[in-house]
């Protein structure tokens, strides 16, 4: 993955809680705890605009919450294993908590849904221009 710096400083608790702060972020991050998806996924998968996704994609990777790679045109982004690691609470909130919300359960389905059908990112980059 790119931009990973040689040293990773421990993400706060107080930064951690920021991230989380924002419904639009969880939604994100919701998704990404399951797998590594490509921006024009999440705005496929979430309809989130795709400025206001960058923003918050940015916001989190700037916090060194998530990691990214390019691939061709595509950026793709998942959640750093050293945060998940450090802060095993963080599990508990992706594994139990965010399933007890009906919004949360109904984008993780519907990301099955996208893995199961013949979607790739560029069929979807073609839906979503």
């Amino acid at each position: 993955f790119l931009e990973q710096p040689l040293m990773e400083e421990k993400m706060t608790v107080i930064e951690i809680l920021k991230v989380l702060s924002d419904t639009n972020r969880l939604r994100i991050l919701n998704l990404l705890y399951v797998q590594e998806l490509c921006v024009c996924e999440l705005d496929y998968l979430l309809g989130i605009s795709q400025s206001n996704l960058s923003k918050h994609l940015r916001l989190m990777s700037d916090a060194g919450f998530l990691e990214s790679r390019r691939e061709n045109k595509f950026a793709y982004y998942r959640i750093k294993d050293l945060v998940l690691t450090e802060h095993p609470f963080l599990t508990a909130i992706f594994e139990t908590e965010l399933g007890k919300e009906n919004l949360f359960v109904a984008e993780l389905n519907k990301l099955i849904q996208y893995r199961n059908s013949e979607l790739t990112c560029h069929s979807i980059t073609a839906l979503i221009v």
